[in-house]
């Protein structure tokens, strides 16, 4: 198979994001579909997302460089509507015949292209199997037969009949459906499923009682360990999130000279993301959080829209993509450059709780682990150190505010999305995050002085499971005390400390 040119890598660098792997990276999609094909015993189907974003809703143009189903670009390597891939294992004994890779794409539209530029299609006439676009897809995926969207119908039926004289009672789709403990856990609100029940009803059209199962539990086993290129990728996308960071940090703590004064949450999430799309062609990990004081104690707060109090913290979620890989990291910052005494004392309290929750982490542990001792450690560190000094809190929770993990990967929340993975052992090659956090009003006496204050704080970090424990693959985003206020005070480079 010949490796695509920097030219044609470049004319589809939107539809196909090959970053770090580049060139290699049709020889790398075979070997995952080949270990796919390995594990099947019968006919497995991926479907790629139906339309665009902002497509279905006409008022909504969402500017996400990366859409497409996860499974189908770690397949096929393309980021773009209506590609169906079709895996069909070889067949054993006297009757051997090997294994087949089949894609289809939708029919070649120019005037499409005219306002959205290049898409993979299959063009129409007699030639069209030799077509520049269909060499095109071939090239970069790997995948030798090339077919027309417009086939599909037809062809499956075929599949399910020689599935069926095969001896077989059952065929695969990607979508997600897993066993809890004799327990079915269902995600329905999604085109997977919505092409599933497509499937099984053709499919029962030919032969009654035929079944689409799900192999998404297969599918993530498979693909949750990162390989060299992908790590490669969290690497670039750390990298870029931490550049953006520190510039970001440095504009706010010099506030008199400051050329862009960072007095809200909206200006600071502006020169965040700015720092961090100039960087990179791939966009955001996900819509950043800036969240001052109060606000910090929401969660998932997004408005980011108020201003910022010179005597309060900043808690910031953000992160850069670089290909299909996504930093995750979380910081909580100052406003004026320097913790306050009840400030400091708290937010030891969470980067102690990551520390230990880092050390944690290896194969074999489980997240659900990780978080009883996480949290555990947290509420011991915070009677012993606040609690007990006469500290006060007011909380909305109690124990655990948030799970202290989850899973990496295509995905910036990758895994099932019922989070069973929660008790699987970790395996080398999965990534995690690594967030502790605590909220609420809390209020103390320290050095005669009295301090209360609503505080958020969350501190996350992205860790690659190694064979004897774990690397941060964010230690280098500053996140000591010493570290933020130097850098807020233009001293030192603001390097992490590895770990």
């Amino acid at each position: 198979m010949s490796t695509p040119s920097p030219s044609l890598l470049r004319r589809y660098s939107q539809v196909y994001p090959a970053a770090s792997a580049g060139a290699r990276l049709p020889s790398i999609l075979k070997q995952r579909r080949k270990a796919h094909l390995a594990a099947l015993d019968s006919f497995a189907l991926f479907s790629g997302v139906p339309r665009e974003p902002g497509a279905e809703n006409l008022w909504i143009m969402p500017a996400l460089k990366i859409f497409q189903e996860p499974s189908v670009i770690y397949l096929t390597g393309i980021n773009q509507p209506q590609v169906i891939l079709a895996l069909v294992p070889g067949r054993k004994g006297k009757t051997r015949s090997a294994a087949t890779e089949i894609l289809f794409v939708p029919e070649k539209n120019p005037d499409r292209e005219f306002w959205d530029g290049v898409r993979f299609g299959y063009p129409p006439g007699p030639r069209a199997a030799k077509s520049r676009d269909v060499e095109d897809v071939r090239a970069l995926t790997g995948i030798a037969d090339i077919r027309p969207l417009g086939e599909f119908e037809a062809w499956f039926e075929s599949l399910v009949k020689a599935a069926v004289r095969d001896g077989k009672t059952h065929g695969y789709a990607f979508y997600h459906q897993y066993d809890d403990q004799g327990k079915v856990r269902v995600t329905k609100t999604d085109h997977n499923y919505a092409f599933k029940q497509t499937l099984e009803r053709e499919a029962r059209a030919v032969k009654k009682g035929f079944e689409i199962r799900p192999c998404a539990a297969l599918h993530y086993r498979l693909r949750l360990p990162l390989d060299a290129d992908q790590v490669r990728d969290v690497d670039k996308a750390v990298a870029i999130t931490n550049e953006a960071f520190k510039e970001t940090l440095r504009e706010l703590g010099q506030p008199a000279k400051s050329r862009i004064p960072l007095r809200d949450e909206n200006a600071l999430a502006a020169h965040l993301q700015y720092g961090m799309l100039r960087r990179s062609p791939y966009g955001l990990a996900f819509p950043s959080i800036v969240a001052g004081g109060r606000n910090a104690t929401v969660l998932h707060y997004l408005k980011n829209d108020e201003p910022l109090s010179p005597r309060g913290l900043v808690l910031l979620d953000f992160g850069a993509r670089w290909g299909t890989m996504h930093a995750d990291i979380s910081r909580t910052v100052p406003v004026a450059g320097k913790f306050n005494p009840l400030q400091a004392l708290i937010y030891g309290i969470v980067l102690d709780a990551a520390k230990e929750n880092q050390r944690n982490a290896r194969p074999g542990e489980t997240i659900r682990n990780l978080n009883d001792k996480v949290w555990a450690f947290l509420e011991g560190a915070l009677e012993k150190r606040f609690f007990s000094k006469g500290g006060k809190a007011e909380r909305a929770y109690q124990g655990k505010p948030h799970g202290v993990s989850h899973l990496m990967g295509e995905q910036e929340h990758d895994g099932d999305p019922h989070r069973l993975y929660q008790d699987d052992a970790l395996q080398p090659g999965w990534q995690i995050s690594n967030e502790p956090g605590l909220y609420g009003h809390f209020s103390i006496t320290l050095g005669g002085k009295r301090y209360a204050e609503w505080i958020g704080i969350r501190i996350e970090d992205d860790l690659l499971i190694t064979p004897r424990g774990c690397r941060n693959l964010s230690a280098s985003i500053p996140r000591e005390i010493s570290e933020i206020e130097g850098l807020m005070k233009g001293r030192g480079s603001g390097d992490g400390r590895r770990g």
